[in-house]
């Protein structure tokens, strides 16, 4: 096992947190920015939808007695959604309540004083961002897919992306709203042949999709969280750890 040395980044979601191939993908953008500063943990499992995470949960979040001493978490994004809200039939489907449920769990988890996590108990350092399933663009899709295959429709999409999970008083939570990003990098549109440029397949991100997630997250980062030491060009707010 290898010894623990900075605090950590941990990027929570489904194979838009996962998939590395693309350049400038989520875990590229935060590695680089906190390159020194702080370790940055994917836990980014393909085609996994909110019940499967919730079950793995225990397993990634450390409990309050195996976190003393240890490394703090400064940073969790929670980008989950898009397998949930697969239609009805297919396996990844999770009814809208439950999908509500579980992600209420997540934050009840990382935020409730009385939480079993090591994370829920350091609130001076912990900070939360909830990224919205973003849009789906069936053009690409559903191109080479035979009508009973079709998994996704957009109406479905845009009510998961509506249901993200509560907000509890003084929780340190900020959401992205993906959908609104992406349809305004693309002139307002949510539809058209234009979006091909943010997806490679209508549902996973090109390097230009991630490029408007990682706008929003760091003005997130360097605005609503200004002074948490999570501002990687600052270095009073966050200083190097280990050589660059």
């Amino acid at each position: 096992m290898a010894a623990t040395l900075n605090d950590a980044v941990v990027i929570l979601g489904d194979s838009l947190t996962s998939r590395q191939e693309v350049p400038w993908n989520l875990h590229h953008h935060l590695s680089e920015a906190y390159r020194g500063k702080l370790d940055v943990l994917n836990r980014g499992y393909g085609g996994w939808n909110t019940a499967w995470i919730r079950q793995l949960f225990p397993k990634i979040f450390a409990k309050k007695e195996e976190g003393e001493d240890k490394p703090a978490v400064r940073l969790v994004t929670i980008w989950l959604g898009t397998n949930d809200a697969a239609l009805p039939g297919h396996k990844q489907h999770v009814p809208l309540s439950t999908f509500r449920e579980n992600m209420n769990h997540f934050l009840e988890s990382l935020t409730s004083p009385a939480s079993p996590y090591a994370a829920a108990q350091t609130p001076e350092a912990l900070n939360i961002v909830l990224i919205t399933p973003t849009i789906f663009n069936p053009l690409q899709w559903e191109a080479d897919l035979p009508e009973k295959d079709k998994s996704r429709s957009v109406d479905v999409m845009r009510t998961y992306k509506d249901a993200k999970g509560s907000k509890g008083e003084g929780w340190r939570i900020q959401t992205i709203d993906l959908w609104e990003a992406v349809m305004s990098a693309n002139g307002g549109k949510e539809s058209g042949a234009e979006l091909e440029r943010f997806f490679n397949d209508g549902l996973h991100l090109t390097t230009e999709g991630y490029e408007v997630l990682w706008s929003r997250l760091s003005r997130v980062i360097k605005e609503d969280f200004t002074g948490r030491g999570l501002d990687w060009e600052d270095m009073e707010d966050l200083p190097f750890r280990a050589p660059r």
